[in-house]
């Protein structure tokens, strides 16, 4: 689903070549922006994808989410349930 972002947010994206990848991304597949995180998965991104950009160009190729190409719910922030 495509995130709406105002004027000056996207402005900011733009500053950035992941920046301006990801408004692409967000454009044709939709979906809220990769991130580094502590606690994630290795997915290789660089040695994969070439970086955040690649991956979301990977993503425009296969018309799919970052979420749907690595095959991950992209929560990796979130204490896993005790009990």
């Amino acid at each position: 689903m495509k995130i709406e972002y105002d004027t000056e947010q996207k402005e900011l994206f733009k500053l950035s070549p992941v920046g301006k990848a990801y408004l692409e991304y967000n454009d044709k597949v939709g979906g809220k922006p990769f991130g580094y995180c502590t606690g994630m998965p290795d997915f290789n991104i660089e040695e994969t994808y070439g970086g955040i950009e690649g991956l979301y160009e990977e993503c425009i190729k296969q018309d799919k989410t970052w979420e749907e190409l690595l095959n991950t719910t992209g929560k990796w922030d979130e204490l896993p349930e005790i009990g």
